[in-house]
């Protein structure tokens, strides 16, 4: 039986919209959650663990997905994912959460990235521009579902359901892959990096300890955070080694000698950067600052996934016309226009203003995103198009990663500065019950407003730190060779 087109396109939506609907309730839901579960000096390890483990193992489920096919691959990483989704409901602390949150992450490396390259097996260049658009318009409908349901979840139910809700949608997608795709029998003996993917999670992960531990746990000076970072140095030394050496490495690095290949991956590491500090900050600020509910942290980022969708639509129609260079510079200019408007964000700000600041946001990222992952796709052959796909959504993951740890350690530094102050003494033991709206009630007035100044003054950094990434989204772009605009591909 031939792959039914229709049927798996229908599943990857599914897979798609798992990945989507995931963000957007976490993000909504992650600052009540840590008003119930305590653990604010913990709160970008939520992210970044979860970003770390589907990071590295994103390369991987690409090459096992050119090894061994797409469809097994999917339904184990999916597996997983749901596995660890259920985990993360169960929780009973922040520690136990961000555990578990690595195991969600080790599964969802698999489901982005091969439902892109399973667009890219079944689909003809043109057609693949105009899916990238139908596939962003799930983070649209995700965008309105996803935060509205995430808050109506965590207001009227608990917390745990924006986890479990991930089962019956995984599920479906699975079974409608492993029915409906065929492909063609793969006659390859399996050579696997895991040297370099051990090498890589090392590494990060002493990096990811020293930055979010340096100036709150340990100053930055002492033995504890100099020691993680010569060792992440060491150990990331050791992975460039082993990449250059291994038969077939988990990330080439002659992808980035290649100039549409390396750029592309360079600005979607920005982007992924910009657009995790957007997202986990926006909710934290509206919730924490301007006294908002989960519902009205919801309607603030849902805005982005909305943007996201209409970008990518419009470059999907307009890209072969106007080229993709020019929708990648257009995509970074709209993110630095975001950016500015977050850095001047008032506590006082209406919806209105906030919603309109994460619309340009996600304006930009599909603009940018769409163009770079169907040139990307289109510059190889199959055989390297899984890898390729995979490097281009490790890539984006790393810089949110990335991002993340480093606005976390911002945030948490920025919190111990005002408290150092004498003035906003209280502030940061009082913060988690900030997020929290019954607890919220209960501080005195004068620590409440304390408190919000400091919380405010804190995500203000933060925004103005994706402020100078996003610039250098821009130069980076800015830099896409012009004749690749007029270049055939296949």
């Amino acid at each position: 039986m031939p792959t039914n087109r229709t049927m798996v396109t229908v599943a990857v939506l599914l897979g798609t919209f798992l990945a989507a609907l995931d963000i957007t309730i976490v993000g909504t839901a992650m600052p009540t959650i840590i008003g119930r579960l305590g653990g604010m000096s913990l709160f970008s390890w939520v992210f970044s663990i979860y970003l770390l483990t589907a990071a590295v193992t994103t390369p991987i489920y690409g090459k096992l997905a050119d090894l061994y096919g797409r469809r097994r691959v999917y339904a184990w990483g999916a597996s997983i994912f749901l596995a660890g989704s259920v985990l993360c409901g169960l929780s009973q602390d922040m520690v136990q959460l961000i555990i578990f949150r690595a195991l969600q992450g080790i599964g969802s490396g698999a489901v982005l990235p091969i439902t892109i390259t399973i667009i890219g097996d079944i689909y003809t260049m043109e057609e693949r521009a105009r899916m990238q658009g139908l596939f962003s318009s799930v983070w649209g409908v995700s965008a309105v579902i996803g935060p509205a349901l995430g808050g109506l979840i965590v207001e009227f139910l608990d917390w745990r359901w924006i986890f479990y809700i991930n089962l019956p949608i995984g599920l479906l997608s699975i079974a409608m892959l492993l029915v409906y795709l065929r492909e063609k029998k793969i006659d390859r003996r399996s050579r696997i990096d895991y040297a370099g993917s051990a090498a890589l999670v090392t590494g990060v992960t002493f990096l990811l300890l020293a930055l979010l531990q340096g100036g709150t746990t340990y100053a930055w000076g002492s033995p504890f955070v100099i020691g993680l970072l010569a060792l992440a140095g060491i150990v990331l030394v050791a992975f460039y080694f082993i990449e250059l050496r291994a038969d077939e490495p988990m990330l080439p690095f002659s992808l980035f000698g290649e100039k549409i290949i390396g750029l592309s991956l360079l600005v979607n590491f920005l982007a992924g950067a910009v657009m995790i500090g957007a997202s986990a900050y926006i909710p934290l600020f509206v919730q924490g600052v301007a006294g908002g509910s989960a519902v009205n942290a919801g309607a603030a980022i849902a805005p982005m996934s909305i943007g996201w969708s209409l970008g990518s639509t419009i470059c999907g129609r307009v890209m072969f016309r106007a080229g993709y260079r020019k929708m990648a510079v257009l995509g970074a200019v709209f993110q630095v226009l975001s950016a500015l408007m977050l850095i001047s964000l008032p506590p006082s700000a209406g919806q209105l203003y906030v919603s309109a600041t994460s619309f340009l946001m996600g304006l930009g990222l599909g603009f940018a995103t769409t163009a770079l992952i169907v040139i990307v796709q289109s510059a190889v052959d199959w055989s390297r198009r899984g890898i390729v796909t995979a490097a281009v959504q490790f890539m984006r993951t790393l810089g949110s990663t990335f991002g993340v740890a480093v606005t976390g350690t911002v945030l948490n530094n920025l919190l111990l500065r005002n408290a150092s102050s004498g003035l906003e003494a209280d502030a940061v033991s009082t913060v988690n019950k900030l997020l929290d709206p019954v607890q919220r009630h209960l501080i005195p007035p004068e620590q409440l407003l304390s408190s919000k100044y400091a919380l405010a003054a804190a995500i203000h950094g933060t925004f103005w730190l994706i402020l100078v990434l996003a610039f250098a989204g821009l130069a980076a772009s800015l830099f896409l060779p012009r004749l690749a605009d007029n270049k055939t591909f296949t």
